[in-house]
């Protein structure tokens, strides 16, 4: 009896000890399963990471292009036009991402401007140098690894450093002179309108910009702005009559390429 007995014992022993060697054995399969998932998951989402890299939060570049300027009239009494010509600008630019698909990017742009104004019946060439302050608030849509399309607006503030227009106007209303060996009247060229832009040298207003970004950082973007302030004003005084009840808001439109450094 005491031989059967300890046989039983021995025997529930046994296959107590078999039966936690075998739910051991299965915890650390059940473990080394949840480890390799949570590796394997692991190495997805970093390779997810790696094929869809942010934009960093700060970055720059520098940028570089042609634009087309003239001017905007309005109530024009009388008979004056502005015909765009072809200028330069360069430039750089801060990126500061505030979400994956949205940015604020603030630029300084040196610009070239030139057109041809006409009052009076004389076209004068105008030119002047200047800087462009835009801040643009973009939006971006498309892979940040192969490449996306940039678009937004925003305002801008235009500083003028030098102007000058070829000719002077001539004003008939305002001086005349009489040629002795011809009785009839003259016009006069009585006044310098080089200073049409430079004493207006702050006029602002809105921009608007859309453009894409290789992957290699190399964007080409197109740019609008219009001034919202008039730069005739200051003639008001009874000083040029051509423009005195004239509205002159300068616009131009620029296309180029830009560097982002990544």
């Amino acid at each position: 009896m005491k031989r059967v007995l300890f046989i039983l014992c021995t025997a529930v022993m046994a296959l107590t000890a078999a039966a936690q060697t075998s739910d051991t054995r299965l915890r650390q399969s059940l473990d080394d399963a949840k480890a390799r998932l949570v590796e394997f998951n692991t190495e997805r989402m970093l390779d997810s990471l790696d094929q869809e890299k942010l934009p960093r939060l700060v970055s720059g570049g520098i940028m570089a292009g042609a634009n087309l300027s003239n001017f905007i009239i309005t109530r024009n009494h009388h008979a004056m036009s502005s015909y765009m010509r072809i200028g330069a600008e360069l430039g750089g630019f801060m990126d500061f991402r505030i979400t994956k698909h949205f940015s604020v990017q603030p630029q300084v742009v040196f610009t070239a401007h030139q057109n041809y104004f006409a009052a009076t019946d004389t076209a004068n060439h105008l030119w002047s140098f200047g800087a462009d302050i835009p801040i643009y608030f973009l939006g971006r849509f498309g892979n940040m690894q192969k490449g996306y399309i940039q678009f937004g607006g925003g305002i801008f503030t235009h500083f003028t450093f030098a102007s000058n227009i070829a000719n002077k106007f001539k004003n008939v209303e305002e001086s005349t002179a009489t040629d002795p060996a011809t009785p009839t009247t003259k016009p006069v060229d009585t006044h310098d309108y080089s200073r049409l832009y430079s004493l207006h040298d702050n006029h602002f207003g809105v921009a608007v910009t859309v453009g894409y970004e290789f992957p290699i950082g190399i964007q080409i973007n197109a740019h609008y702005k219009v001034s919202l302030s008039d730069i005739a004003g200051f003639y008001s005084e009874n000083k040029g009559k051509e423009i005195a009840d004239a509205l002159i808001y300068p616009q131009s439109v620029s296309l180029g390429l830009a560097y982002r450094w990544k």
